[in-house]
């Protein structure tokens, strides 16, 4: 198979996705503000904390060093628990 075709066949299926999905939600609009909203609430406080979690001196001093050295990739990502790169 050609990767026109494949990459064609993708879209399509990202366009049926996205009008099922918008058919539901015009079907039962309230419904689907309500789980919206229900998620949101119960999400919000953990992207919250997430997003302003702040590193401690001692780490940041760590990262610092790092960065200068080169290998401000590797801290990150060794504290982020991911694999090593390559």
């Amino acid at each position: 198979m050609s990767e026109g075709v494949i990459v064609f066949a993708l879209i399509v299926a990202v366009l049926i996705g996205v009008g099922a999905a918008s058919f539901l939600v015009l079907r039962t609009p309230a419904f689907w503000g309500e789980v919206v909203r229900e998620l949101a609430t119960k999400a919000w406080p953990q992207v919250l904390a997430i997003l302003s979690k702040r590193m401690t001196p001692q780490e940041e001093a760590e990262w610092r060093k790092a960065e200068r050295a080169g290998r401000g990739d590797e801290w990150r990502r060794k504290r982020l628990g991911l694999p090593p790169k390559g």
